[in-house]
């Protein structure tokens, strides 16, 4: 293990054990139920997607979660995922599709960072990968909803947790992701279409949680 890797994985532990031990009061921080998300959003029309198992939502350990397909003008459609946690604490965190994704047959072919501006200005990043399953391969968009933050980063997510509830008693995020399909070899053209609906389903996300 080089010096970089293990310097984050201690990182990792840091947070994550500071996090078990700060978080410990203030619950969920929803203004409005996840699914008061409007299924028109502009040029875009969505449909709710099948619940997961009551297994699969165990293993999320989310507070609540959004499971839907939006298209929009050019008809691919548009998977969108939010996973919301109230309290980070051991067993009840956000999953990071890094590791999710592989452990469902995705294999990442490229990892990126996107920049996204965030409604009001404010700058925001977000992870973008090209994965692939058998012949099938998709772009995948996900960011972590901090506190007004959008961070695409993983230990730096958990930093701000850790951050916010030493300093508020918050440890509340959610997990936002849309996937879509790459048609033929038009991964940019996938891009385009995944972050086109990022941009405009942004300004929503301030009235679901603080």
């Amino acid at each position: 293990m080089n010096r970089t890797r293990a310097l984050a994985v201690i990182a990792m532990i840091a947070v994550t054990g500071g996090l078990a031990q700060a978080a410990r009061t203030r619950g969920p921080q929803l203004h409005a139920q996840l699914s008061s998300l409007p299924l028109d959003l502009g040029a875009w029309t969505g449909s709710d997607g099948a619940p997961f198992d009551d297994e699969t939502v165990r293993i999320l350990g989310a507070d609540e979660y959004l499971n839907r397909s939006y298209a929009g003008s050019s008809g691919v459609p548009v998977d969108l995922y939010i996973a919301y946690y109230g309290r980070q604490q051991p067993g009840a965190s956000i999953h990071s599709p890094l590791h999710c994704l592989p452990g469902t047959g995705w294999e990442p072919l490229d990892i990126a960072s996107v920049a996204i501006a965030q409604p009001g200005g404010a700058a925001g990043e977000a992870r973008r990968l090209v994965v692939r399953k058998n012949g099938d391969r998709a772009v995948v968009i996900y960011w972590y909803a901090v506190h007004g933050r959008m961070i695409a980063n993983e230990i730096a997510s958990k930093a701000w947790l850790l951050h916010d509830s030493l300093r508020f008693q918050r440890s509340d995020a959610a997990l936002v992701r849309i996937v879509v399909p790459v048609q033929g070899t038009a991964i940019d053209a996938a891009q385009r279409e995944g972050l086109a609906f990022a941009h405009d389903v942004l300004p929503y996300l301030p009235h679901l949680w603080s």
